[in-house]
């Protein structure tokens, strides 16, 4: 306290903790994988999930949050790059045979890395497929570095071949389980993904907790001045239906209800499916689910341990939902809440209203949300929002709709919605239903005379959309004059009003 007596002496002001600027926030994304809103313990009082739960109740849950695409690899394209699939820059609307993201593109990490920022992503990335990436880097990376990443440690989840080079395969070569976990994975590949069968692989030794270790370590390793990013992302509970161990068993299937919009029976891959047989996926789907939530509390640990925890921007969301039985499906790809409507939970103390919200937004404004929180700026010609106007409880939403893209040869699939009414069009058809009366989705109106007016702003809404949405690279141009005239310190002529107002 010497310095504090001098000080004063010298009559000088002396430095209290409101006057030095806040450190930044560390940054948490959970990003998962085939995870279905409709087994959300705070939808679903079955599913048990308390370290999430812990997180939502300090947190604002989006209720009303779709992906951008119901299928894997565009919607983590979206969140990476803050673009709709329809974009420039982007461009799958499905899974793609050879492709990588351009890295040009691919902002969010470059956009937080410019903060001061460590980066990094853990576990399942799918913004490559085929030998498109090494073609352009021969070493990947020359790439992840190019994304702005500091460290990625990729595992895209269980194996299926004795080949594979990805760290997983070689912690299962070292225990000497890689054969037989390849070759039942692919025999589950094979002939029934959904068939609910305990791993080979005990939960130590399971891919997701492996993936979560790996995250605390690298927590915990990280210097506490550096503000941190990760990106923890789990593969479940993607199928297969793999729940290891104790998680195989966690949930009584003849104990569980299912949602009204799964039929008694329906046929998939030459098999009649009843509820008994749905029970039963479902019990193995949770386990994983409460396997994910288990290394979703080991990660937070270690940002406890690291003594930011009450300073961290937690982002909880999946790439996209999963049917599970609902209308006779199972798997994605669909425009139904199931598989395109996503889990979304922000959570950063003192700045983040803990409560829910019916706002439309998208998964991929975590990406602008997470650089707003932190400081940063945004890359132009993003289409994502930041969400911190709703979360902070200064706006009740903003965007008229959130959108959903999917197709791999036309016609393409299209999807909006406005919180309440939610409308899509797809080869089988036109589809309108009112979430508030009809959740479930039962009771398609688009064919009722007297809900043509709303079948008509919902398909005016989405042409507004597409084109208010397309990537415009001479936004920002001034002309000539213009250009001149503000040399010359003369104001320049007012433009005309547009003549329509975008909603």
């Amino acid at each position: 306290m010497k310095w504090f007596s001098f000080l004063l002496l010298l009559g000088m002001a002396v430095p209290s903790l409101s006057d030095t600027p806040a450190r930044k926030p560390d940054v948490l994304v959970i990003l998962v994988d085939q995870w279905s809103p409709r087994y959300l313990s705070w939808e679903n009082p079955q599913v048990r999930t308390p370290h999430l739960d812990k997180i939502a109740s300090e947190g604002m849950v989006f209720d009303r949050c779709y992906t951008t695409s119901p299928v894997c690899m565009p919607a983590r394209v979206s969140l990476l790059t803050g673009l709709y699939p329809h974009n420039g820059g982007h461009g799958i609307w499905g899974n793609a045979l050879n492709y990588h993201v351009p890295a040009e593109e691919a902002t969010m990490f470059r956009d937080i890395k410019a903060a001061g920022y460590t980066t990094a992503q853990i576990g399942k990335t799918h913004w490559t497929s085929g030998p498109s990436v090494r073609e352009a880097y021969p070493k990947l990376e020359d790439y992840h570095r190019a994304l702005g990443l500091d460290y990625v440690f990729d595992v895209s989840g269980p194996v299926d071949s004795v080949t594979e080079r990805n760290p997983y395969a070689e912690y299962l070569r070292k225990l000497g389980l890689l054969e037989k976990v390849a070759e039942e994975m692919h025999d589950r590949y094979v002939k029934w993904e959904f068939q609910p069968k305990a791993s080979l692989v005990p939960p130590e030794h399971y891919h997701d907790v492996f993936v979560s270790r790996e995250a605390a370590d690298f927590v915990g390793k990280q210097p506490a001045d550096i503000p941190l990013c990760v990106v923890l992302s789990l593969h479940s509970p993607h199928p297969p239906l793999d729940a290891p161990g104790e998680y195989a068993t966690m949930y009584n299937a003849g104990k569980l209800t299912l949602p009204p919009n799964v039929p008694e029976t329906f046929r998939r891959e030459m098999r009649t499916i009843g509820h008994p047989e749905t029970r039963e996926m479902l019990a193995n789907y949770l386990g994983k689910i409460s396997l994910a939530d288990d290394c979703i509390g080991r990660v937070v640990e270690a940002f406890q341990k690291r003594g930011t925890w009450d300073r961290t921007l937690v982002c909880f969301t999946a790439d996209h939902g999963e049917m599970m039985g609902a209308h006779g499906m199972l798997t994605k790809g669909r425009m139904y809440e199931e598989s395109a409507r996503v889990p979304l939970v922000l959570r950063l103390p003192g700045q983040v209203k803990p409560c829910h919200t019916k706002a439309p937004v998208q998964m991929f404004d975590v990406y602008p949300t997470i650089v707003e929180a932190i400081g940063g700026t945004l890359s132009p010609h993003r289409k994502a929002v930041s969400l911190l106007p709703v979360a902070a409880g200064r706006k009740e939403k903003l965007r008229p709709f959130a959108i959903s893209e999917i197709g791999t040869r036309a016609p393409l699939n299209m999807m909006a919605t406005d919180g309440r009414w939610k409308w899509w069009v797809e080869e089988k058809g036109e589809f309108l239903f009112d979430l508030d009366a009809d959740p479930y989705e039962m009771n398609n109106l688009a064919a009722d005379p007297a809900h043509l007016t709303t079948l008509n702003q919902m398909r005016e809404g989405m042409l507004t959309h597409l084109r208010s949405t397309q990537t415009n690279l001479s936004e920002g141009y001034k002309s000539k004059v213009q250009r001149m005239r503000e040399a010359e310190g003369k104001p320049a002529k007012p433009k005309k009003k547009a003549a329509e107002k975008l909603p």
